[in-house]
């Protein structure tokens, strides 16, 4: 036993430990990255669990234990420093029993919000049941890199935000290559005009709908809460979005973990002095001098697939607002708010929840 210790302590954590601390240049670093800092806790419980056997074996294998299980917790006590500083609810607890408090059990449906020839489009309906009143609607556009994605993803987040009162509709959008901008933008357009349609029968108060997106979702939802104001948008929230694709195109490289510059030219349909005006309507931060409204961005510090940099620079050019909110998780990567019971998850689900209540009257 005390063999498998050592050999679990120098094959497998010493190398999750130090893979946590870096950016991730690869794909499958990356989803180890993720899980290392969002499930650090186990693999700490885990170290300790492992300083009696290895003992047997070597007396300086206990403080290596321990360092390890101290790494695999610094998520945890960062996520619980933020908390307090931001007045945000995070329970140590939670991490191991994945439980919440739940206002409302939710109902799930998928139904098909536009078709056109053989093409079509589907949006995921999360509704708390039992309310006696029309709630706030959180429109979410999905991940995927522009190419790819689903709109039935992050369904144990989605859940538990409509849990807490509000009626959750994540939509699908036209994907690249085929489709370039502004065709999602068009796809929004479409996703607004079937809730506002079904607004009575699906409980949505049309004048509390909220942009919100993940990655190259967050993309499409800001540019579209900030370009196109006729939607009505009464907010917008970025998780690891590019709220410049003007920057997105000048930081792209052709071979980075998701091969970005590739990314970004089949989605414009080409570079910025081939596409000007695509650039410039797919870019949230283009029209900050003409309409503005509460927003909140949420990203994690070692983003080796999104640079924290977007969110940074975004939030530089709105230090004038108090209805801008901005939170940096120096442990996180890519995707923490996936799992709603972790660091990333906890702290993602309390900024958002503060956030619909601060801005969108009556959501409690």
């Amino acid at each position: 036993m005390k063999y498998v210790a050592l050999i679990l302590a120098f094959f497998i954590l010493a190398p999750l430990a130090l893979n946590a601390r870096m950016m991730a240049p690869t794909r499958l670093r990356w989803q180890l990255q993720l899980v290392t800092t969002e499930f650090g806790h186990w693999l700490a419980l885990l170290s300790l669990v492992l300083i009696y056997p290895a003992m047997h074996g070597s007396r300086w294998s206990a403080p290596l234990f321990l360092l390890l299980a101290c790494v695999f917790l610094v998520p945890a006590f960062q996520a619980s420093k933020i908390a307090k500083e931001q007045g945000l609810p995070f329970s140590w607890l939670r991490l191991w029993l994945p439980l919440h408090p739940a206002k409302f059990e939710v109902q799930t449906e998928r139904r098909t919000y536009w078709r056109e020839g053989d093409e079509s489009l589907d949006i995921v309906i999360y509704r708390p049941i039992g309310s006696s009143k029309p709630l706030p609607c959180l429109l979410i556009a999905h991940t995927g890199g522009w190419d790819s994605g689903d709109p039935g993803e992050f369904i144990g987040a989605n859940t538990e935000l409509a849990s807490q009162g509000y009626v959750l509709c994540s939509y699908g959008y036209r994907l690249a290559p085929k489709n370039r901008w502004p065709a999602q933008a068009d796809d929004t357009r479409r996703a607004f005009a079937w809730i506002r349609e079904h607004a009575a029968e699906l409980g949505i108060d049309t004048n509390r709908i909220v942009l919100m997106g993940r990655s190259a979702g967050a993309q499409i939802a800001a540019a579209c809460a900030y370009g196109m104001p006729e939607l009505g948008a009464r907010a917008c929230i970025s998780v690891y979005g590019t709220p410049n694709m003007f920057l997105a195109r000048e930081w792209a490289l052709p071979d980075d973990l998701l091969k970005s510059l590739n990314l970004v030219r089949q989605y414009m349909g080409g570079d910025p002095h081939e596409v000007p005006e695509s650039y410039r309507t797919a870019s949230a931060t283009e029209f900050l001098d003409r309409h503005s409204l509460p927003t909140l961005l949420i990203h994690g510090t070692l983003d080796s697939l999104v640079g924290i940099g977007h969110s940074r620079r975004f939030t530089e050019l709105r230090t004038d607002r108090d209805d801008h909110e901005f939170l940096e998780f120096p442990w996180a990567t890519h995707g923490a708010d996936y799992f709603p019971s972790t660091p990333g998850g906890q702290l993602s689900m309390a900024a958002i929840l503060r956030f619909m209540e601060r801005f969108v009257p009556g959501s409690s």
